[in-house]
């Protein structure tokens, strides 16, 4: 790991034992993560899972175990995977940054939830694992929406990349938690 990775490490394990981010087990997390399972849940067959900034495992509440033949969940907090609920039997946890992750073999469903703000460059981040899909596989990525700043680049080279032609974009929809106060922009493409 680099020095800024251990630096973006270090900041993450804090944030996680500080309780920063408790909020995703909340109710208002409910339509995201149920809108994520059910895109993998048509993908997953069952199959096998690469997920990426898995954290403490919130998705394991919302997809059934049965659906996942193999699990590889991969997040930079090893404070995170130490908490991670629900592994499926065989799963394996990797400590390691999205950039320099390199996955073994190939995976019916990618997931990038919520964390391809932290590339430097989302849309050559997705097209880098989509190599490691298999022919049917998918990938499903879910950010939230902002209107400016860094984020809202990262959403808008997102959305173009999927637009271009190297991706078959199978679905997209945006989600408002009128509760919350967020939308999320998510995606199902291949």
């Amino acid at each position: 790991m680099s020095v800024n990775e251990q630096s973006q490490a270090a900041l993450w394990d804090r944030e996680y034992r500080d309780g920063r981010w408790n909020f995703l087990h909340a109710m208002r997390e409910v339509p995201r993560y149920g809108i994520v399972s059910a895109y993998l849940a048509q993908v997953l067959k069952p199959g096998s899972l690469l997920d990426i900034g898995c954290g403490d495992g919130v998705l394991m509440d919302y997809l059934p175990v049965t659906k996942i033949s193999r699990y590889v969940g991969v997040d930079l907090a090893q404070e995170a995977l130490d908490r991670f609920r629900g592994l499926p039997v065989g799963g394996e946890l990797a400590c390691a940054d999205l950039q320099s992750y390199q996955p073994q073999g190939k995976f019916d469903a990618i997931l990038f939830n919520e964390v391809l703000f932290f590339a430097d460059d989302p849309a050559a981040e997705m097209a880098r694992y989509k190599k490691f899909l298999t022919p049917e596989g998918a990938m499903v990525v879910s950010l939230y929406v902002k209107q400016s700043g860094g984020a809202a680049r990262q959403l808008a080279q997102v959305e173009e990349a999927l637009a271009g032609t190297e991706w078959d974009l199978i679905d997209s929809c945006k989600l408002v938690s009128n509760a919350k106060g967020t939308t999320w922009h998510l995606f199902l493409a291949r």
